[in-house]
């Protein structure tokens, strides 16, 4: 394994433009790059992970002057509990208004103000929860939780446009197993993954599993990529996971997500648990520069 990286490579996996890395570097004195013979800045592996970890955690309102003298543990142990705010309250009387022009303003306000992938962190992935709880609660109706998954995914379709890549590494494949049919968690996992370069085949949920190892091999994959709710068996995820992890390629590596599982749960080997959306960048991450 390749143990540098040019400028290029860590701008693509870090999500950090060039211009701001050199910026950083006068500024900061950090990161401090080896050179090339032609004078080509080079970063090791631990400044790559410790650069990821501070773009994550700047994007969680956090100043990056005070990241750069942190060590790379420290960093981590701050994302653990991302500091995410959202008016929770205002996004529930939208649903209970049952004004779908307003709530579909509102999340593309929110899309346009912090960027796609930023919307998926900051916006998304809270708000999803607080519409399960509110549903829950009883203080939404079923109705109103599948307009707010029709009007997102309309959403973020549109916006994905401008992230698709072709070629990228690795080739995964998302979807759910047979009797799995929430797909949210999945189109948040396909943003990050395409934001991130990764060659990304979507084929929606509830798939048999005669059919994701079928699609697998036709496909090539590199990754399979499954989701779980809340509302499945986590015995019979486990017993899923663990007849496709016995047919289907040892290289192949299988990622798994969702409230089904805690994040200490105990998967099938060859079956990696990915905890949250952070979590999922930096197993990305280590991937691709394995690759390199």
């Amino acid at each position: 394994m390749n143990e540098y990286h040019t400028i290029g490579d860590v701008s693509r996996i870090a999500g950090i433009p060039k211009d701001l890395l050199r910026m950083w570097e006068r500024r900061y004195g950090y990161p401090k790059p080896a050179r090339d013979n032609n004078g080509d800045r080079l970063y090791s592996n631990e400044e790559l992970d410790k650069l990821i970890a501070i773009r994550q955690l700047q994007e969680q309102g956090k100043r990056p002057g005070k990241l750069m003298a942190l060590d790379l543990p420290k960093l981590r142990s701050m994302m653990k509990s991302p500091g995410l705010e959202l008016d929770g309250e205002q996004m529930i009387a939208l649903f209970q208004s049952d004004d779908p022009l307003a709530l579909r303003g509102w999340l593309h306000g929110q899309l346009v103000t912090n960027g796609l992938r930023a919307f998926i962190h900051k916006v998304l992935a809270p708000a999803t929860r607080m519409v399960g709880d509110a549903w829950a609660a009883g203080r939404i109706q079923i109705h109103q939780e599948h307009l707010y998954t029709e009007l997102v995914t309309s959403l973020v379709r549109q916006a994905l446009v401008e992230v698709y890549r072709e070629e990228g590494s690795p080739r995964v494949m998302l979807t759910t197993m047979q009797g799995e049919m929430h797909g949210l968690g999945l189109l948040m996992v396909e943003v990050l993954l395409r934001s991130a370069g990764a060659d990304v085949i979507a084929f929606g949920t509830d798939m048999p599993l005669s059919d994701i190892i079928q699609a697998s091999q036709n496909h090539r994959i590199d990754v399979i990529g499954l989701s779980f709710s809340g509302h499945f068996r986590r015995d019979e995820a486990g017993a899923m996971l663990t007849g496709l992890r016995e047919r289907i390629d040892a290289n192949v590596q299988i990622w798994v997500g969702g409230a089904a599982f805690e994040a200490d749960a105990t998967l099938p080997p060859g079956v990696r648990l990915i905890d949250s959306l952070y979590q999922l960048e930096q197993v990305l991450a280590g991937f691709q520069h394995r690759q390199i």
